[in-house]
């Protein structure tokens, strides 16, 4: 298995996508700075904008992006399978489809989890550089209170993406997703209004949990966590039970 992860970083080094997808990252959360700053003077009559202001733009914009920022960079991890077949050949070697599963895991979560880190720094050096903030208060507001509460729900999202790739041969099955991840929250809105029952299991859905959203699970209050956690066992299990059977021509 370290074999295959060793490959799945090196493939990641060396493709210029992976780096336009980091390049972004950062310049995205330096606009989050730049363009309000460019414009302070409609602030001036309230001594400018505050930097927790920033901050709190900058965790929501990362928050409600990220499922989407994170298709892409699983889609970009899976890029080098779709067209050189590197699971094909994978499998067809010999490696256990479990290793060939959790190496593709392991490397899509790595690679996200840097282009969040890099998103972070470039935000906090860039606002230190233009409007002077306590570190600390910028890792307490953005990493421990939203990050860290919202990971287990990427997780979630990551091993469901994981699994309709490695089980899918095209690309509409991801295209389907996608259409139905920006659709599911205006049609369960329609739904909760003629359904009790749709309004009582909505904040359980996938697609809108959130952490600030007090949820209860065998007698756990706040437990957001419990429910991602759930939809990340039954996303790897049914993703790798699938992708054992497959037949890899």
């Amino acid at each position: 298995m370290f074999n295959l992860i060793k490959a799945e970083f090196y493939q990641l080094k060396v493709r210029l996508s992976p780096k336009i997808w980091l390049l972004m990252s950062s310049l995205i959360s330096m606009a989050i700075v730049i363009v309000p700053y460019l414009f302070e003077n409609n602030f001036s009559g309230t001594g400018g904008i505050p930097s927790y202001f920033l901050a709190q733009a900058y965790a929501e914009f990362a928050t409600s992006m990220a499922v989407y920022f994170l298709l892409g960079l699983t889609l970009t991890t899976f890029n080098n399978d779709i067209k050189h077949r590197t699971i094909v050949n994978s499998a067809s070697i010999g490696y256990s489809r479990t290793k060939i599963y959790f190496s593709k895991f392991i490397s899509s979560l790595t690679f996200a989890l840097i282009f969040l880190a890099l998103s972070f720094l470039t935000f906090a050096l860039v606002i230190q550089f233009f409007y002077p903030t306590d570190f600390s208060s910028l890792v307490e507001m953005i990493v421990v209170d939203k990050f860290l509460a919202y990971l287990p729900i990427w997780l979630a999202y990551l091993a469901l993406y994981i699994a309709i790739l490695f089980v899918s041969d095209g690309t509409m099955p991801i295209t389907v997703l996608m259409i139905i991840l920006i659709m599911s929250p205006l049609f369960l809105n329609l739904a909760s209004y003629a359904s009790e029952w749709i309004k009582a299991i909505r904040p359980y859905v996938l697609t809108e949990l959130n952490p600030d959203v007090a949820l209860s699970v065998f007698g756990i209050e706040n437990a957001s966590y419990i429910v991602a956690f759930i939809y990340f066992i039954v996303f790897t299990f049914v993703g790798l039970t699938l992708f054992k059977r497959k037949e890899i021509k």
